[in-house]
């Protein structure tokens, strides 16, 4: 296992100002099959990166593993980065109270609403509106009907967080790189590009109804226009992580997992729509509606002045 370098990255995707080079979105990425088998790679695949948010299905897997039984959407919210819209912080509050928890004993840092239309509304910053309060909430509701104890959930020794922690070994068939703190204070692992596409895709079989699930509701797995929301419009699973992190798995099982080292996901789509179709796992009609997704246009003068150009 070794750390990402600058000579570890590629080019994904060159934003072009009237002929020439503006931006490069360097990265690492990976494809890999429904038996794990690694159809490419891009970049230096194999080096530990931190998978953040897009680890949060994995996450969601595990607490079910361990008893945790939810309505559709509430599996959905347990395994979101929320905006806080009214819905999402009203499922996060439903799963607290069905398992007879306070929002006081969420551990994840108080934070106002991403959504603007609910930051305009809120009076004050709240440890529901934190993006990841819904799988604190998943945590906390595994822990107790485990009866196992609550105060210390996020101990990365906690039977839940070891639980979360052998799952991840188990899909990825690589062990944990290493162990930190995530932004939202719960335990993060870090793992290569490649064992983030693998541990993603035995999501459809492993767990089919939280991957039905989130097709069901994209919506609630960011906010209405994340990438990971608008590319699950279209019949691909996907969770998007902070610092340039996007993942995306199909039916089939055939997943992603992309590091773009400048943290942005701002091509994170057409990157994955040029994947998919490189290998056949979609058709032309399908890459075109994909990229349709993607509003952003290189202007100049309020006019198309440049191009995104697609690296893989």
């Amino acid at each position: 296992m070794h750390e990402l370098t600058a000579e570890g990255l590629v080019p994904l995707a060159i934003i072009r100002r009237d002929g020439l080079n503006e931006s490069f979105h360097l990265g690492t990425a990976s494809l890999v099959s429904p038996s794990g088998e690694v159809l490419e790679t891009w970049g230096d695949a194999a080096a530990l990166i931190y998978p953040r948010s897009a680890l949060k299905p994995v996450q969601a897997m595990a607490m079910r593993r361990l008893g945790l039984r939810t309505s559709a959407e509430q599996a959905v919210i347990s395994m979101a980065s929320h905006y806080a819209t009214k819905t999402q912080v009203a499922l996060v509050r439903q799963l607290l109270s069905d398992h007879g928890i306070s929002e006081l004993d969420l551990a994840c840092p108080s934070a106002w609403p991403w959504n603007p239309a609910a930051k305009s509304v809120a009076t004050a910053e709240s440890r529901v509106f934190m993006n990841c309060s819904g799988k604190h909430a998943g945590f906390l509701a595994t822990a107790k009907i485990n009866h196992l104890p609550t105060a210390n959930y996020l101990d990365p020794n906690h039977p839940v967080q070891l639980a979360v922690r052998n799952l991840i070994v188990e899909t990825s068939g690589e062990e944990i790189g290493k162990t930190t703190v995530d932004g939202c204070g719960a335990p993060l692992f870090a793992m290569s590009t490649t064992a983030l596409a693998r541990a993603l895709s035995k999501l459809p079989s492993l767990d089919p109804e939280l991957f039905e699930a989130g097709l069901s509701s994209p919506h609630l797995i960011g906010d209405e226009s994340t990438p990971d929301a608008l590319l699950m419009k279209h019949g691909i699973f996907s969770k998007l992580g902070a610092e340039g992190v996007f993942t995306f798995v199909s039916r089939e099982g055939f997943s992603g997992a992309i590091k773009f080292a400048d943290g942005s996901l701002r091509t994170a789509l057409k990157v994955t729509a040029a994947m998919l179709y490189e290998h056949q796992l979609i058709d032309a009609a399908q890459r075109q509606s994909i990229e349709a997704e993607d509003t952003m246009q290189v202007l100049g003068g309020g006019k198309v002045i440049g191009e995104i150009n697609i690296c893989i």
